[in-house]
């Protein structure tokens, strides 16, 4: 947004794009984590996720929340493998953690992908609401109008193996990279 790429006229696009690469490759790990992994099998597949965010930004970002998001599933529900899961001292990322939680409360894959997704892309209309003149009305509706690009990343990552899904966003990317020498940042990095 810094550099003038991103505009509110653009925004719904640059979103429903978004949710074609980047959303497939998350709604894929959700999916694979929604099967109930044993714990080693599910730390490769963070570990991989780690290696396909070409970012340090990107990946510190989804770690922490995962994290985060990883612990209060696990102090909520006392699950065992939650709480396993939880104490391991690796990245974790926030798509395999919605996943794992979502496969021990029963949730199906492509119900839980679309949950994580729609979660997803209302956080992120939310900060384009504070970095672009976005008002509220069309900030839900920009976020309404995606719902059929959320169910199609939902059902297409959850048919495709996390190793399979294909993800090609240079310039998020290099935006998230660049995000720790902006003169103003709304957000930590």
């Amino acid at each position: 947004m810094d550099d003038g790429l991103l505009h509110v006229e653009t925004l719904e696009g640059f979103l429903g794009d978004y949710l074609s690469e980047t959303g497939v490759l998350e709604a894929a790990y959700c999916s694979f984590s929604c099967g109930l992994p044993s714990i080693p099998e599910w730390l490769r597949s963070n570990a991989e996720l780690s290696a396909r965010k070409l970012s340090r930004e990107s990946r510190d970002a989804s770690s922490s929340m995962g994290r985060r998001f990883l612990r209060l599933a696990a102090n909520i529900s006392g699950d065992e493998l939650l709480i396993a899961a939880s104490g391991v001292g690796v990245e974790v990322h926030l798509a395999a953690c919605f996943g794992l939680a979502a496969g021990v409360f029963e949730i199906d894959a492509v119900p839980a992908a679309a949950a994580y997704l729609q979660q997803s892309m209302t956080a992120l209309i939310s900060a384009c609401q504070r970095l672009l003149p976005l008002g509220q009305t069309q900030a839900h509706q920009i976020l309404w109008n995606l719902k059929p690009a959320i169910l199609r990343a939902a059902e297409q990552g959850a048919a495709t193996p996390p190793t399979q899904a294909i993800c090609f966003t240079p310039l998020v990317d290099l935006a998230s990279a660049r995000h720790a020498s902006l003169y103003t940042r709304l957000f930590m990095s």
